[in-house]
């Protein structure tokens, strides 16, 4: 299997160690320094690692980045203050989203050497160099905890099965910490895999978190003590991840310890949420990406819109800048000036009509593009997009190629040449 650059992303299927091995083995071997990203289109999921001379620096994205920092810091670093609150609100100040190279090479300009940018990709591994640095953990407590994290990842990537694979080279990275060799990591990996398939549970994900459907029937069928102990674990708030951390135990344990009673439907496994961070807006940019880039824009109440777009444009070499509440939009949009925007018509806080007229009467975007995306095709709505200034009119369920054909007409000649 070669390596190839965008946009000459190649589909991986049944991504195994094998696989793996090759792809990093191939990687190292042209000494690449830049980003690997990983897309699965399937389950909208993108993973992220920062390589140097082919080896990982680190790895991030997934489903829960911040719920996997924060399990990692209580096993790993327990004597480091995990709580988001108190560490998000004492160490992160105002940032440059858009800075890619930054986030894993020290900022000369910076007097602040304490200071780290919880918005900019691989922000966590600059943290572990700063608490290094002023010798709060241990450069082994670290590498351990990066460790844990590539395994983690390699595992979820793993069990999606089918992958994008997308390289990006970036010279100006440079380690602040060793890199981490996937020589042990990926043969680990597959062992956990084997085990997971082997147990008959290959379509659940430990991501998952277990709920109580039926306390009833859980309370007649185990102990009193069984209950009390595992009631408030059990609240669909906390993934078997999260229980295994908690319980000291492997995830795997968990799933089958808890798989009579999912088998039997007096327990569930239900989606969860990654935590939210005070302080951090509903933006995300692509990490790897040249400033010159044109930037796009999606205001959407929907994640799972703006995640759908993300996957489009990213594969097609955009930056991209999602925001989920309209309140925030002209604020968000104000301070990252986009070259295009789309915009739902239909938003429960504020609908696209009101939020173009206001963006119109903004002198930063009386020309930007508005690109509206609806699910109607009411004439009469094509007709007040119109009146309120927008550029173009969109199906939500457009294809790709129709979406990217429409946003090169109306990006400016000067910035889609960039």
């Amino acid at each position: 299997m070669s390596v190839t650059n965008a946009p000459d992303n190649p589909v991986i299927k049944e991504f195994t160690s094998s696989k793996q091995i090759k792809l990093f083995q191939s990687l190292l071997q042209a000494g690449l320094t830049g980003y690997l990203t990983f897309i699965n289109p399937l389950q909208q999921t993108q993973w992220y690692f920062a390589l140097y001379q082919g080896q990982v620096l680190y790895a991030t994205g997934g489903k829960h980045p911040l719920r996997r920092w924060q399990r990692n810091l209580t096993f790993f670093l327990p004597e480091v203050d995990f709580d988001l609150s108190s560490m998000y609100q004492n160490m992160y100040q105002k940032v440059d989203h858009l800075s890619t190279s930054s986030s894993l090479t020290e900022n000369n300009n910076n007097n602040n050497n304490n200071t780290v940018e919880i918005n900019q990709p691989f922000w966590e591994y600059k943290l572990l160099h700063t608490w290094v640095e002023n010798k709060k953990i241990t450069s082994e407590q670290a590498q351990n905890l990066i460790y844990a994290t590539v395994a983690e990842i390699l595992f979820d990537i793993t069990q999606g099965m089918e992958v994008i694979c997308q390289v990006e080279v970036d010279d100006s990275l440079s380690p602040l910490l060793d890199a981490i060799s996937l020589a042990s990591v990926i043969p680990e990996t597959q062992k956990q895999w084997q085990e997971w398939q082997d147990a008959m549970i290959a379509d659940r994900s430990p991501n998952l978190a277990p709920v109580i459907l039926q306390p009833n029937q859980l309370k007649q069928r185990t102990t009193s003590e069984f209950y009390q102990d595992w009631h408030d674990l059990l609240n669909g708030e906390q993934t078997l991840r999260d229980i295994a951390v908690a319980k000291k135990i492997p995830p795997l344990e968990v799933i089958q310890f808890l798989l009579p009673y999912i088998q039997s439907g007096i327990i569930g496994l239900v989606e969860v949420a990654d935590l939210s961070p005070p302080n951090v807006t509903d933006n995300y940019l692509i990490p790897g990406k040249n400033r010159q880039q044109p930037l796009i824009a999606c205001i959407d109440d929907s994640r799972a819109i703006t995640s759908m777009m993300e996957q489009i444009l990213a594969i097609a070499g955009y930056r991209f800048l999602a925001i989920n509440n309209p309140l925030e939009a002209i604020s968000r949009l104000t301070e990252y000036q986009p070259d295009l925007i789309l915009l739902d018509l239909y938003m429960p806080q504020m609908d696209g009509y009101e939020l173009c007229t206001q963006l119109r009467q903004n002198p930063n975007f009386a020309e930007t593009p508005i690109i509206f995306l609806t699910s109607s095709e009411n004439v009469i709505d094509r007709i007040k997009s119109k009146m309120v200034g927008s550029s173009c009119f969109l199906q939500k369920t457009v294809d790709a190629d129709k979406l990217l054909h429409t946003i090169a007409q109306h990006l400016p000649s000067e910035v889609s040449e960039a």
